[in-house]
């Protein structure tokens, strides 16, 4: 066995799988640049820092379920009026996931309310949050079904252990009186653990009615607003106002009737 074959196997050894992928690209630099023991040493240790660093990002990423990608730096300020560029930094800074704040974003579909909380968790996973995803009728369904289904039950562990919790959809479909309670008794066990961002398309005044239950709605949002600042965004659809098309005659369409 030649001796780069040994280091590589002894790489694997320690766990060391970036070292073991780029050492012969890090000695050729080392002998290039004239590196010192210590120049060596430092980029190996870098290169693998870097290597488990941006791994655990990934996993975090992954383990949030979030739907598809979105970031910060794509949401349009200009077109989300409801938001100043201070609260928008204030948002990106973090410290309310820290102090156990939750953030409810509530208006019409399409003005940006799931984008900015998928935004939001991104940069929390980036930045070393646990983070969960979930539309409320898929948790409601966990909820219901976590002492008998395993992928339910493993859902719900997650969510307890999480920083950050974000509710997409709350109130598109009314839940009936097993689920609303059900969670109730999620929001109240998250509320001193887990900061929550949802989004909805309901006032505060009319959660009564997708829950079935005015007292109900009034417990919730009771802890929920404890420590919470709410965002309504007004507006146009911004799917609406740039949606794409396959067809093209020449002629501007954005006006038609689908």
């Amino acid at each position: 066995m030649d001796k780069l074959t040994e280091l590589k196997e002894q790489a694997i050894s320690l766990s060391l799988y970036n070292t073991k992928d780029s050492i012969e690209t890090l000695i050729h630099k080392a002998e290039q640049e004239e590196q010192t023991y210590t120049d060596f040493i430092a980029n190996i240790f870098t290169g693998e820092l870097k290597y488990r660093h941006d791994k655990a990002q990934a996993r975090r990423v992954k383990d949030a379920g979030f739907p598809y990608p979105k970031y910060l730096k794509d949401f349009d300020l200009n077109f989300c009026r409801a938001i100043s560029k201070k609260q928008f930094k204030q948002l990106s800074e973090l410290t309310w996931i820290d102090g156990l704040y939750n953030l409810i974003l509530s208006g019409p579909p399409g003005v940006g309310k799931t984008h900015l909380a998928i935004g939001l968790g991104y940069h929390a996973c980036e930045e070393g949050y646990k983070v969960s995803y979930s539309t409320m009728q898929s948790l409601v369904q966990c909820l219901r079904t976590e002492e008998i289904d395993r992928r339910s039950r493993a859902k719900m562990n997650r969510i307890r252990k999480s920083n950050l919790l974000i509710i997409d959809e709350v109130g598109y479909l009314p839940i009936n009186p097993t689920e609303g309670n059900l969670f109730f008794q999620l929001i109240s066990e998250l509320q001193e653990q887990t900061a929550i961002v949802i989004t909805t398309n309901k006032g505060f005044e009319e959660w009564a009615e997708f829950l079935n239950d005015p007292a109900l709605a009034t417990a919730i949002l009771d802890r929920l607003s404890y420590r919470c600042d709410r965002i309504k965004i007004s507006g146009k659809s911004y799917r609406l106002e740039n949606r794409k098309s396959f067809l093209n005659d020449g002629k501007d369409t954005s006006d038609e009737t689908v």
